[in-house]
């Protein structure tokens, strides 16, 4: 809905136009009745879609405001006096209205802003939406085994997946480790690449429980998690230029 911005130091013709622009959809978010009060608004950088300006205010006319500033708001004028069209068309102009108002001729002046106003880019919205439907999603939950029972946890909790003794696992913030069900190169196509990274056949880590980076014989990498100590992950040769370019 286009939001207006009535400039008219007269109450009943302000609430008139009001009324005419409401029944056209178009929302009136303030009445200014002032020159001080346009320079005020104007100066607090805000700004509605469209303008309705009388150009006489009790306290000036309106071009005092304009003049030093560059609006890019569409101004619609609307005046008891004719004199000022071609100073008024050096404004951001549409329309210039002779008072009282006539319906019609404000009809065709809101025509005017409408085809001036950008038309919706259904293509380019299509195809948005497109995209991310299209979007490939990633696991952020996973389930393990705690006795009898069952427990969902956050990605985001799981410091790296590992295989050990010919089974997988995830190592949680807390320190522990879970069994998974999934095998390393399963999960790995399962997970945000921007947060996990599989540095090696047997270990995925994610890029938020990295301690430290240190070089290694070689020409590999050893990764130090947090609160790990007893895990040593090494960056597989092959894999160091990647794992580089991923920690960015």
């Amino acid at each position: 809905m286009t939001r207006a911005i009535i400039v008219e130091d007269e109450a009943v013709a302000a609430r008139r136009m009001q009324r005419i622009l409401e029944a056209r959809g178009i929302e009136v978010i303030l009445q200014i009745q002032s020159l001080n009060e346009l320079n005020s608004y104007l100066d607090s950088g805000q700004q509605p879609d469209l303008y309705f300006m009388d150009i006489h205010l009790n306290d000036g006319i309106v071009f005092d405001a304009l003049n030093d500033r560059k609006l890019e708001t569409p101004i619609i004028f609307t005046t008891a006096y004719d004199q000022y069209a071609i100073k008024a068309f050096k404004q951001n102009s549409i329309d210039y209205l002779l008072k009282p108002i006539d319906e019609d001729e404000l009809g065709k002046a809101l025509v005017k802003y409408r085809k001036l106003s950008p038309p919706v880019d259904l293509s380019a919205i299509t195809a948005l939406l497109s995209s991310k439907q299209n979007a490939p999603s990633y696991k952020e939950r996973i389930s393990v085994r705690v006795g009898d029972k069952i427990r969902s946890i956050n990605m985001s909790e799981v410091h790296f997946f590992y295989s050990a003794d010919k089974s997988n696992f995830l190592y949680k913030a807390d320190g522990r480790s879970y069994p998974i069900e999934y095998s390393i190169e399963k999960i790995s196509n399962q997970l945000d690449p921007d947060t996990f990274f599989r540095v090696n056949r047997g270990h995925i880590i994610s890029i938020t429980a990295i301690k430290d980076v240190i070089a290694y014989s070689n020409s590999r990498l050893k990764v130090v998690i947090i609160d790990a100590p007893d895990h040593e992950i090494i960056v597989a040769r092959d894999r160091v230029k990647a794992f580089k370019e991923w920690l960015g």
